[in-house]
């Protein structure tokens, strides 16, 4: 017996599982906090001592949108690996039936994982930018205030201020479609 399976074992009965037919654990009546307790030290153990798959990711310095993407991806698809072990252990098992259920689980994970991977694409083709995305009227909004605080510092009279942002409206009236264009350009 390894160290891993005593201490697989002390974990065991210090929050109530019972081992029967040498391998698999049943839950015995367990106070539902030491069930909680019981997962909490699965999950620390599996994320390398992070609480969650996002702390996890943080972790390792995976926090800006494209790492976290790509990240969640390959969880995923080593998740259709899991997937793919418990169909052959049913398989090897005799359970057909189990077998089939997972191997049209982990084709739905592997769906997932293809639409993810092409969103990313489409995302990375098209400039990685989505120009109807919240972040980007933000950033539209704080430049064009920032070009109004300007105006005011230079002493613009007013008439001279609301020429510019109406004039500025009527060029950038589909500045959403122009910006996605031009950065499809430099994709060319």
């Amino acid at each position: 017996m390894s160290k891993n399976d005593t201490d697989f074992e002390n974990a065991d009965n210090e929050v109530g599982l019972v081992v029967t037919n040498g391998n698999k654990p049943v839950v015995s009546t367990l106070v539902p906090s030491n069930v909680i307790r019981f997962r909490e030290q699965l999950l620390l153990q599996y994320h390398n001592g992070a609480s969650s798959l996002i702390d996890r990711l943080h972790k390792n310095g995976k926090q800006d949108i494209d790492s976290l993407l790509g990240a969640l991806i390959d969880e995923v698809v080593s998740e259709t690996d899991h997937l793919l072990g418990n169909e052959l252990v049913a398989t090897h098992n005799g359970d057909l039936r189990d077998a089939s259920v997972i191997s049209f689980k982990r084709t739905e994970a592997l769906e997932k994982a293809i639409k993810a991977v092409q969103a990313k694409q489409e995302f990375e083709r098209t400039g990685g930018i989505d120009v109807d995305s919240p972040a980007m009227v933000t950033v539209f909004k704080f430049f064009m205030e920032k070009a109004r605080d300007a105006l005011q510092l230079m002493g613009v009279d007013s008439e001279l201020n609301d020429l510019f942002f109406n004039t500025l409206a009527d060029v950038t009236g589909d500045w959403k479609k122009e910006l996605q264009e031009e950065f499809e350009s430099l994709n060319e």
